[in-house]
């Protein structure tokens, strides 16, 4: 018996490398992928450039500073990566950031913390590459979808989409939407994530999507969305 458990091991252990390359496994960071996850997770409040302008900070009144160029509280990799990983839960750290050491890769957390450092020594490089990083998207798909709304949407609506999210305890006029209960058709979706909810009527913490996400994109968020619906 023992023979077959570790012969079954063995095979796991031979096939785990192709396994890996057929789901393009790449362990190595680089800028380009710390680009896209700047994009995905942090643009959001940081901004485009890092200066902190992004949409939540314009949008949430007495929302603490976002700016990663000034008076930065982590100034080389190893620090940055620390508060990447852990958030909020530092001393000294705002509550308002994420820990996100459960949701990035070794390999993301690398090339984030590589590209903020980026941010810092050359600002318009960075920032075009984070820009040019949502044309890489241009097809919908549903995985596609959860990681967008994982990384841009679950901050205030949840993981699950029931209305929970951290930003729930800040954003209460009106809170965030129970998008489980949402029965509301893909045309109407596509224009509150394109325009933004003031832009329909609806909350103004709600920001406009258009400029940072591209069609397929938004269509990948939609395919999520109606999956969370009870």
């Amino acid at each position: 018996m023992k023979k077959k458990v570790w012969g079954f091991i063995g095979l796991l252990v031979f096939f785990a490398p192709i396994a890996r390359a057929d789901l393009n496994y790449d362990p190595e960071p680089s800028i380009d992928k710390g680009a896209l996850v700047y994009k995905d997770h942090c643009v959001l409040c940081h901004g485009v450039a890092g200066a902190g302008d992004g949409v939540l900070p314009s949008k949430i009144k007495d929302y603490p500073s976002t700016n990663l160029l000034a008076k930065p509280k982590a100034t080389n990799l190893a620090e940055i990566k620390k508060v990447i990983t852990h958030g909020g839960t530092l001393p000294g750290i705002s509550g308002f950031m994420p820990p996100m050491g459960n949701s990035l890769s070794w390999t993301e957390t690398e090339s984030v913390a590589s590209f903020i450092l980026l941010l810092r020594e050359n600002p318009k490089q960075a920032a075009e590459l984070s820009v040019e990083g949502k044309t890489n998207a241009d097809a919908s798909s549903l995985k596609q979808g959860m990681e967008i709304f994982l990384g841009q949407c679950a901050l205030c609506h949840g993981e699950t989409g029931k209305g929970n999210g951290r930003l729930s305890k800040v954003i209460n006029s009106p809170p965030p939407f129970d998008l489980t209960s949402s029965r509301k058709p893909d045309e109407y979706l596509q224009q509150i994530i394109t325009n933004g909810g003031e832009f329909m009527g609806r909350s103004k913490h709600m920001p406009p999507w258009g400029n940072q996400l591209t069609p397929a994109q938004i269509n990948s968020v939609i395919l999520y969305i109606k999956t969370l619906r009870n």
